[in-house]
This record gives C-alpha cells, structure tokens and sequence, in this order.
C-alpha cells in the first residue's frame, strides 16, 4: 500500500513537473508573440510615417510646380502688357495730345 502511496506522489510530481514546464513554455510563447506583435506594430507605424512623409513630400513638390507655373504665367502676361504698351505707346501720347490741343 506504501509503494502504491509513493507511486502515486511519484506521478503526481511528475505530473506537477510537466504542467510547470508547460506553463513556462506557455509564458516563453506568450512573450514571444507579444514582442512579435510589438515588433510589427512598430514596423507599421513606421511605414506609415514613411509614407505620409512621402505623400507631404509629393504634394509639396505639386504645390511648388502650381506656383511656378503661376509665376510664369504672370511672367508672361507682364512681357505682353510691356510689349503692347510700348507698340501702343507713340498712339496714345499722340491721341492725348490731339484731345489736349482740341
């Protein structure tokens, strides 16, 4: 009966001594995947950032060619008002003249 009493104890410690080595793993597993997890979420507000940066830095470029452009127009539009007022210039001082002597 003794024997069969430390038999038991025999297994139920070994019992006892899988199930501790189990839940270590289980806890080894659970860190694991929390530092997998921690890992990823990094990553992705990373490549998030990167890519609103991209995006401001693509945009910006866009905003900067629509204010060239601009700027080139009004360049332009400035040459013609000069052109037009010095190829209009002797016709309009010669029409004020003519309305002042009149």
């Amino acid at each position: 009966m003794e024997e069969v009493i430390k038999q038991i104890i025999d297994i139920e410690d070994k019992a006892q001594g899988i199930i501790d080595e189990a839940n270590k793993e289980k806890e080894q597993k659970e860190l694991e995947h929390k530092k997998k997890l921690e890992a990823l979420e990094a990553t992705i507000i990373s490549d998030a950032k990167e890519k609103v940066k991209q995006i401001r830095a693509r945009e910006f470029d866009e905003i900067r060619e629509q204010e060239e452009e601009k700027v080139r127009r009004c360049d332009r539009q400035i040459v013609e008002m000069e052109k037009y007022a010095e190829d209009n210039m002797e016709k309009w001082v010669n029409d004020l003249v003519n309305r002042v002597l009149k």
